[in-house]
């Protein structure tokens, strides 16, 4: 496997920039002033946007240097970059009044509007090209319009923890299932289609235990983090980063127990 990602390692509460061909290269910097970080996303060539509980920062891909931080609320868990430059927030409880919240910021951070809809859990939150959004809710994945009303929900047996979930071209919805442990396709009516990478389909030695952050390549390819639990010590449990095809086959796999405790969030670069 040839390949290099930032990591969030939910163990050690560490962020690295990693390639697995050189356990030499990159850094590792402290989460400790961002916890529970959990998600990630590219914003330009050297620059990412890291959500963490209390909001978000951004970083220098190359150095590990925070640029600029945003910290103001509790319960965040997903923050994304849009093309005009705002900023959506999600979380439990943003606004005090105990749902789940989508809050959007200006350039300079400025709240502009929030939108609020019953619910106790929500994870990653991924827009769709129609401009609709996506939250993981444990068991089900919600889409929803921009004022937080459900259109449709996508279920399938073993979701616990679901993490994230992503639009692709052809219409299809590709999800990881939490401690589920396997990756899901819903069809354009949120229908369950197929699963891959379950435990029963794994060499022993990958272990499946929770399929958190996953990135679709250009060529197709799915690369999942298999985070193996909290705290430090995990890392001989079972294979790291997992690289499937695009039909669900495993192609590969990585660990460094000596750098990585519990691989939680990738970016691929």
């Amino acid at each position: 496997m040839k390949h290099q990602f930032l990591a969030i390692d939910e163990g050690h509460q560490k962020l690295s920039l990693i390639d697995t061909t050189n356990p030499r290269y990159g850094w590792t910097r402290s989460l400790a002033d961002f916890p529970a970080a959990r998600d990630m996303q590219r914003i330009g060539p050297n620059r990412a946007l890291i959500g963490f509980e209390r909001g978000f920062f951004e970083l220098s891909i190359s150095s590990g240097e925070v640029l600029a931080a945003c910290d103001r609320w509790s319960n965040v868990t997903s923050a994304r970059r849009m093309i005009n430059g705002a900023t959506l927030v999600t979380g439990h409880n943003l606004d005090g009044t105990g749902g789940v919240n989508v809050l959007t910021l200006d350039r300079e951070y400025r709240q502009v509007s929030s939108v609020r809809r019953d619910g106790g859990y929500v994870r990653l939150m991924r827009t769709t090209d129609l401009g609709t959004y996506l939250f993981c809710m444990n068991d089900h994945i919600l889409e929803t319009d921009t004022s937080l009303i459900a259109l449709n929900a996508m279920r399938g047996p073993g979701f616990e923890h679901a993490w994230k979930a992503e639009r692709m071209a052809d219409g299809y919805t590709l999800v990881s299932a939490g401690y589920g442990a396997f990756m899901a396709r819903f069809d354009r009516r949120g229908n369950l289609t197929s699963t891959f990478g379950g435990v029963n389909l794994m060499p022993e030695e990958v272990s499946p235990f929770f399929y958190a952050t996953f990135q679709v390549l250009d060529d197709g390819r799915v690369m999942v983090a298999n985070w193996q639990g909290h705290g430090p010590g995990n890392g001989d449990k079972g294979r790291q980063l997992l690289e499937f095809s695009a039909t669900g086959k495993l192609l590969d796999s990585w660990s460094d127990p000596h750098k990585i405790s519990s691989l939680q969030g990738i970016l691929m670069l």
